[in-house]
């Protein structure tokens, strides 16, 4: 009896070890795919939000990090933390729409995009011009898509995008060549 016991506790560790050991084609990856210096960036602007969560310099920039690695999960998170401290910050609702857009969650891009241009809008917000008209095209462009499901129809939302930004067929400028001269005739 006793011997079977140990006999099941050594099968019970060999079949651990068999499904426990790394199997030999894994392969790690980074969870951010970019050079080295930007995910030392990375790691500098998380340990600043560690000492000051509600730091809005250093969440913009990592948002943007993480939207630039394809992490638009981790840029909403980023910019949410901040976000309930500075509510009226148009720049914290600019990156959420980005994110959700790059998330094909239209309607929340649409809802982020109309808060951060109303803030924009209003005296006190700081917004320049430039960032004024960004913010009037991202929600015109979100705007068109907010009732679709990107997810499902992808199409439709392409097509409702390009509509929305009404691409111009802008002639190149063609250069006439001058005709040859023509041989004089001869005269005789």
């Amino acid at each position: 009896m006793r011997v079977t016991r140990i006999l099941d506790l050594i099968l019970v560790v060999v079949l651990a070890v068999v499904f426990l050991m790394p199997r030999p084609g894994v392969t790690v990856k980074a969870a951010l795919k970019l050079p080295a210096e930007r995910r030392e960036r990375v790691a500098e602007l998380q340990a600043m939000l560690l000492g000051q969560e509600d730091a809005v310099e250093p969440a913009l920039e990592l948002a943007n990090i993480y939207l630039d690695g394809h992490r638009p999960d981790w840029a909403l998170a980023t910019v949410g933390a901040v976000l309930r401290g500075h509510p009226d910050d148009y720049r914290l609702h600019h990156l959420r729409a980005i994110a959700y857009a790059d998330r094909f969650e239209s309607l929340p891009a649409f809802e982020a995009a109309a808060r951060a241009l109303a803030l924009c809008e209003t005296p006190a917000s700081g917004c320049g011009d430039a960032a004024r008209s960004r913010l009037h095209l991202l929600k015109s462009t979100l705007e068109g898509i907010a009732s679709i499901d990107m997810r499902k129809d992808p199409a439709l939302a392409k097509e409702k995008i390009f509509e929305r930004l009404r691409p111009v067929y802008v002639p190149k400028n063609v250069v006439k060549k001058p005709a040859p001269p023509k041989p004089a005739a001869a005269k005789p």
